[in-house]
């Protein structure tokens, strides 16, 4: 009966030894980085508004998810490249009064980035894509309206790329 004691007290301690504390692990070639880079995202559609809606959703995600510190270009380890490739649009609820009449939309955002090693001189994460996804209603102006959506897309995007980055060594 005394040795039960020690020997509950060394299992329970040897199942704790891998224990880490801190964030996520990360593949080999992300622990190094640490702060990056974001410029302003380029853009390969026709919609003029989504480059900075885009960045500043990446930038709140960053923050937000707390893996990656974003900074100036000189104070970071890396940059992570985004582009804007295409918006698409598709029909998901027709009236049911009005033939032509759609009533809902969903909006896909794709979007392809790279992290670039400013330190080592190569990418750590190649060409990436993530589709950021969202509906939206018509009501009104549905120019108006798909444009209000813009920045849940672009929220959804941003998650799932810094879901990606972050979660890349699990």
């Amino acid at each position: 009966m005394k040795w039960l004691f020690p020997a509950f007290l060394t299992l329970a301690l040897a199942a704790c030894a891998n224990y880490q504390m801190g964030s996520t692990p990360k593949k080999k070639d992300l622990q190094d980085v640490r702060v990056l880079y974001v410029p302003t995202a380029q853009n390969e559609t026709d919609e003029t508004d989504l480059p900075g809606i885009m960045t500043n959703a990446i930038l709140q995600e960053l923050d937000r998810d707390g893996t990656f510190r974003h900074a100036r270009k000189d104070e970071s380890d890396a940059i992570l490249e985004v582009t804007i490739k295409k918006v698409d649009r598709s029909a998901i609820r027709q009236s049911t009064q009005q033939f032509l009449t759609t009533l809902q939309f969903q909006l896909l955002v794709t979007v392809q980035y790279r992290l670039y090693n400013m330190k080592e001189k190569k990418d750590v994460v190649p060409h990436s894509t993530v589709i950021g996804t969202t509906t939206f209603f018509v009501q009104g102006d549905q120019t108006e309206s798909q444009r209000q959506a813009y920045p849940m897309a672009a929220i959804s995007a941003a998650q799932a790329m810094v879901s990606s980055l972050s979660n890349s060594g699990w």
